[in-house]
């Protein structure tokens, strides 16, 4: 049984919803949530609960791993903040359209609606991770995270998500063997 999170809960029932035109042939319907990576304004009693939860659920399901790390455009809030509870650095994979002059590691990353880049700085062989995000929908942007990970053989401890969209998180779970928790699912 999922744990109920009032403000979170709230926010989900009253997202609004756009539909986004990634060709002018090719629609993807976005639920507008205000901890998304499209979202704007945030009550700081939504922050907080999603913050004291992702840091509650780090806690409960993780074993031991070095640093959090997150994706642009929705994770990186939400790594920093549960980071700052358990005491924990974090690496933020930084997102760009545009392609960095300068760089370690660069990856393409497309999803159901969107095409850029995103930037792997400061990882090390052997760096024990946790990834943190906002949703997880197909899994697309966390399955070219692992993949690179695995390159670079940076270990994932889990993935920690606010919110999943479907069954998808099940399947990156068997698929990439690591344990995958979300605070409510959708």
């Amino acid at each position: 049984m999922t744990k109920v999170y009032a403000q979170l809960d709230k926010s989900i029932r009253n997202a609004r919803s756009v539909r986004i035109m990634k060709t002018p042939t090719t629609a993807y319907d976005f639920k507008l949530y205000p901890f998304g990576e499209r979202g704007t304004y945030i009550a700081p009693e939504l922050m907080a609960e999603i913050a004291d939860s992702l840091a509650e659920s780090a806690r409960q399901h993780f074993g031991e791993y070095d640093y959090i790390v997150s994706p642009e455009p929705g994770g990186h809030t939400w790594g920093m903040l549960a980071a700052y509870k358990l005491g924990k650095p974090m690496n933020i994979l930084r997102l760009s359209t545009e392609l960095y002059e300068e760089y370690e590691v660069r990856i393409k990353r497309e999803t159901a609606y969107n095409e850029n880049y995103l930037y792997f700085d400061g990882f090390k062989k052997g760096d024990r991770i946790l990834l943190v995000d906002d949703v997880i929908s197909s899994g697309a942007t966390i399955r070219c995270i692992a993949a690179q990970f695995l390159e670079m053989g940076v270990e994932m401890a889990g993935i920690q998500a606010i919110i999943a969209k479907g069954e998808h998180y099940r399947k990156l779970e068997t698929d990439l063997g690591v344990p995958v928790r979300c605070l409510t699912y959708v």
